[in-house]
């Protein structure tokens, strides 16, 4: 059996590059490490539910956030610096 690579961690470009409500998402979920539910993130955030389930799940295919337990989490992004 071929074990599957993990993706490297996401940096600060691949943040910018995403449209503003995702970077606005982005950044709510990053206040929290132990992540928020959806209904949290209604309440924090003027977005219409669909339309913030979606944004979660474009943040996910980009690497960037994964769900856990019914809770949204922000991956941490990688350091481009070279300390």
């Amino acid at each position: 059996m071929v074990g599957v690579a993990m993706p490297p961690a996401p940096d600060a470009a691949t943040l910018n590059v995403q449209p503003r409500q995702r970077r606005t998402v982005y950044m709510e979920l990053s206040k929290t490490p132990e992540g928020r539910s959806v209904k949290h993130l209604l309440g924090e955030l003027d977005i219409p539910e669909p339309e913030l389930r979606e944004t979660l799940r474009k943040l996910d295919a980009a690497g960037l956030a994964r769900r856990v337990k019914g809770v949204w989490i922000a991956v941490p992004l990688e350091s481009s610096d070279a300390e």
